[in-house]
């Protein structure tokens, strides 16, 4: 029986720091033929991009080629691939990044592929076949950097249940989209259950642990309808809106209104929405699909946050990577493009969610939130392509916790975030 291999976290020091990937390949112009491609992801892409089955799928069309899965911790990893790479070799011939955006810190020094300089977009993959402008969240200017695989946006993941609980549908039983953030918390407040003056149940949870930044972009478009100031280049969060958006934030977390507990454990929010325990998680919409074993497909959906459906939110795709010291990369972009680009996409998108990017793959999802998660995906923006966009999340995740917290004012948070990013590297090349 064949066996897909994959390595522990806690080897990724090792084989980073080795360059043992110095087999022959197409990579560094040898005629020999590859036969292993090395593929680094975190453990949620390989177990939510079901990567196993599509190692199991490569090997058994290609005999004698063999795929290794690596598990890295999460984008701050990145920088010991860069430090490797920057010295001419690579341990890894695929990287997946959690956000496409996070690649384009490897553009400067030439560090990645760039796929229009290659056959990939041929056949099965040519440009028109991927799903609107998909390609877009994966590319700058003329150069695309990565592949992007599973769309997904931010939005307001519900349960119904609850919402019927508390008297809170239309009378047509859907849920209402809130007009304003007051509105958010008004609904978040009326879903909060306590017992003796404690919240066993918070209305609400906001991914405010590592991708707290995320969610501020997210938030940031909807209600303002972009991210940025008036030269068009700077992401900035201080503006009327979101200042409003952060006093309602820290009402709601000082009430327990919106929980903090992904401050300790990101996925805690859809751990219990998974398990029909949260009325509202404000993150990736993707646990609509998630959450359907267990509170049922017809108790799922997708709320619209404030502005959203005029302004979009925060529109993603993870991005499939190959560096050009990969010795590999023949056989790299074989396996991205008949493996990962494959029908298991549909698989994907029915059970996590995560939308397939070629259109027929796209087609043949059969999910009654498809189309609404896609309508809010055409309109919502990337993340900012900044060379630093790495530490924004970092910095601006603890200043965000901060500020909730009681540790600081509002004045002092957003001057603090503004100046933060002002100082940070915004220049992707």
């Amino acid at each position: 029986m064949k066996r897909t291999k994959i390595l522990a976290i806690a080897a990724i020091a090792s084989l980073t720091l080795s360059g043992c990937a110095a087999q022959e390949g197409a990579g560094d112009g040898d005629v020999a033929e590859s036969t292993n491609v090395t593929v680094a992801a975190q453990a949620w892409m390989i177990d939510k991009f079901n990567m196993s089955a599509m190692v199991d799928t490569f090997e058994a069309d290609n005999p004698g080629k063999t795929v290794t899965l690596v598990e890295y911790a999460d984008n701050q990893a990145l920088s010991n691939f860069a430090l490797q790479w920057s010295q001419g070799e690579s341990s890894q011939d695929i990287v997946v990044t959690d956000g496409a955006s996070v690649g384009v810190q490897f553009l400067a020094r030439d560090l990645i592929v760039d796929f229009n300089t290659t056959d990939f977009f041929s056949g099965s993959t040519a440009k028109d076949r991927f799903i609107g402008e998909t390609l877009a969240f994966t590319s700058l200017g003329d150069v695309q950097f990565s592949i992007p695989i599973g769309l997904e946006t931010y939005n307001i993941n519900a349960n119904k249940t609850f919402f019927a609980e508390a008297g809170l549908l239309n009378a047509d039983g859907t849920i209402p989209n809130p007009t304003d953030w007051n509105d958010v918390y008004d609904m978040a407040a009326a879903l909060t259950v306590r017992e003796g003056g404690a919240v066993t149940r918070p209305g609400m949870t906001i991914q405010w642990g590592p991708n707290a930044v995320s969610t501020m972009i997210a938030v940031q478009q909807a209600v303002s309808g972009t991210l940025y100031k008036s030269d068009g280049e700077t992401l900035t969060f201080d503006t009327p809106e979101m200042r409003e958006v952060f006093e309602i934030w820290k009402k709601g977390a000082d009430e327990g209104v919106f929980s903090i507990d992904t401050f300790a454990n990101k996925d805690a929010g859809r751990s219990n929405f998974n398990a029909g325990n949260l009325p509202m998680l404000l993150q990736s919409v993707s646990h609509v699909a998630e959450a359907t074993p267990t509170i049922g497909l017809e108790n799922g959906a997708v709320v619209a946050m404030p502005g959203s459906l005029e302004n979009g939110s925060y529109g993603f795709t993870a991005g499939i990577l190959v560096p050009t010291a990969s010795t590999n990369q023949a056989l790299a972009l074989q396996f991205i493009k008949d493996a990962m680009m494959s029908d298991l996409q549909v698989g994907v998108g029915d059970q996590w969610g995560k939308l397939p990017v070629l259109t027929e793959h796209f087609d043949a999802l059969d999910a009654p939130w498809r189309d609404t998660v896609y309508d809010l995906v055409k309109i919502s923006v990337a993340a900012p392509m900044y060379r630093d966009l790495a530490r924004i999340q970092v910095d601006g995740k603890q200043m965000l916790q901060e500020y909730l917290t009681g540790a600081m004012d509002l004045n002092t948070f957003v001057d603090g975030l503004e100046a933060m990013i002002d100082g940070a590297d915004k220049n992707p090349l």
